[in-house]
């Protein structure tokens, strides 16, 4: 009888020192579902974590991100949220609200540089210790876009080696070349590097030529980039050659074209001002020509006209006008040197008649002659008389019927030798 007694009372002490166990926390624990995450770059990510034998209300949530040192990223204290100033700030947040069983923690836009540990804290009174757990996450980008490019001249039976790179790929991305056109072909070890991303291409050929496409890609994602290969012939070479030489020789020819038509403008503007020069204007007033009464003047068209020394009054009636005539010289008399003078005129005054300015209208103007000037000239004016009387005015001095040089010299006149004009003016 003693046997079963002792055996029930050990089962009474187990059950409890169970509760015991209980009450004081011994059965807390905390559930990570998964140890190790992964996430693309730019998405948001769940870390779940989870915790059972304690209440949520008395216990304290911290989680931090291990790296050089352990930074706080969030964390619940006595009914309050507190958020890390750090990388993390205004991305990370409690899937549900606290407090809560559930701590499980959302980070919001990813970055490459949110990989690595983190680990999670629960604190309460009843469970000594507290209760830890670590996970891991791993942010992966998918590659950049590749550059490709082509190391080595692409000449016929020459080797040359095509390369592509990506920037950017986490994890490290692999590369595939193909050929797409004309026709399809797949390249394989050791021609192509998957890791270096390299294909080399040896003892070229012309059916080599056409189009050739790298594909960069990772976990992530891919990215790719095409190339245009042409095989250079030696047909194709002499065409280049012949283009360059082309584009040199038409670039000189331009050249020297613009020169030329430089050179000719400049020729041009130095000849129409020389013809400026040439066909300018003669002046109005002659140096070398006398002033004062008796002297010459000189024609709006720039020629020189001979004049009578006297002014002769206007006949009223008649009306013969002899235009001015162009000579090569000038009789030019002194004052008083005909003053007085009168000759008969010969029987044939046929010369006489014939010099420019002679009047052969034997009706002169009425009016009476003023009285001698003072410089010893005659001043010739027009004085109105009634119409009854009409005194008879002398005539004026006839000019010698020769006209010789003693005549002149005897006269008092200079004989003066005019220079030949052009028709525009200009002395030549």
């Amino acid at each position: 009888m003693e046997t079963p007694t002792s055996a029930k009372l050990h089962i009474c002490l187990s059950i409890f020192t169970f509760l015991c166990c209980i009450s004081s926390g011994d059965l807390a624990q905390l559930h990570l579902p998964q140890k190790n995450v992964e996430v693309i770059q730019g998405k948001m990510v769940v870390l779940q974590a989870s915790y059972t034998g304690v209440d949520s209300k008395d216990s304290t949530v911290v989680w931090n991100y291990m790296s050089s040192s352990v930074e706080m990223i969030i964390s619940y204290v006595n009914g309050g949220l507190s958020y890390s100033t750090s990388q993390f700030a205004g991305r990370v947040g409690f899937m549900h609200k606290m407090p809560n069983t559930d701590i499980s923690l959302y980070i919001n836009n990813t970055k490459a540089s949110d990989s690595g540990k983190y680990m999670i804290q629960v604190i309460n009174q009843k469970a000594p210790g507290g209760l830890t757990g670590e996970l891991t996450l791993n942010v992966k980008a998918p590659p950049s876009v590749p550059v490709c490019q082509v190391k080595g001249k692409p000449v016929l039976k020459g080797n040359i080696t095509l390369a592509c790179n990506s920037k950017d790929g986490k994890p490290a991305p692999k590369y595939k070349w193909t050929k797409t056109s004309p026709t399809s072909e797949i390249f394989f070890p050791p021609a192509q590097n998957e890791t270096a991303g390299t294909l080399k291409l040896n003892n070229l050929s012309s059916n080599m030529s056409g189009k050739y496409m790298c594909t960069a890609s990772n976990s992530a994602g891919e990215e790719r980039c095409y190339i245009n290969l042409e095989v250079i012939t030696s047909t194709n070479a002499g065409m280049m050659a012949g283009v360059t030489v082309g584009c040199i020789v038409a670039l000189i020819l331009i050249i020297l074209f613009f020169v030329f038509m430089w050179t000719r403008q400049k020729d041009t503007e130095e000849d129409l001002a020389n013809e400026i020069k040439e066909d300018a204007q003669a002046p109005k007033r002659v140096s070398w020509a006398k002033s004062g009464t008796g002297s010459d003047i000189i024609s709006k068209n720039g020629t020189l006209s001979s004049i009578h020394t006297g002014y002769y009054p206007r006949d009223t009636q008649n009306h013969h006008h002899y235009p001015h005539s162009d000579t090569a010289s000038i009789l030019t008399a002194t004052r008083g040197s005909t003053a007085g003078y009168r000759s008969q005129p010969p029987a044939n005054a046929t010369l006489e008649r014939t010099l420019p300015g002679y009047n052969t209208n034997p009706t002169l103007p009425h009016g009476l002659l003023g009285p001698p000037s003072p410089n010893g000239g005659s001043q010739h004016s027009l004085v109105p008389q009634p119409a009854s009387a009409q005194p008879q005015i002398p005539r004026p001095p006839v000019l010698p019927t020769t006209l010789t040089a003693a005549n002149i010299s005897r006269m008092g006149g200079v004989h003066i030798m005019v220079p030949a004009q052009n028709q525009a003016g200009s002395l030549v």
